[in-house]
């Protein structure tokens, strides 16, 4: 476990007590909980972005044209 000495705005620091009571967890938890969520967010998102980096369009078109032409299932309308 590591120690960092956090500055933040009064204001900021007010919301996130509140918060924090109110989701029954102490001010540590609550800001450690956030800060890992969002860093799996940006984790996931690099992921993604990776993978969308090596996609071959051209054979996902190929894929897609393969597909006959019919009517959607019911329920699989498109809503405008």
């Amino acid at each position: 476990m590591t120690n960092y000495p956090l500055r933040l705005p009064d204001h900021v620091m007010a919301e996130a007590r509140a918060l924090a009571a109110r989701s029954g967890t102490s001010l540590n938890q609550f800001l450690s909980t956030l800060i890992a969520e969002r860093v799996g967010e940006m984790k996931a998102l690099a992921h993604i972005e990776a993978r969308a980096g090596r996609a071959d369009i051209d054979a996902a078109l190929a894929v897609l044209a393969q597909v006959p032409e019919r009517a959607p299932l019911q329920g699989d309308e498109r809503s405008n």
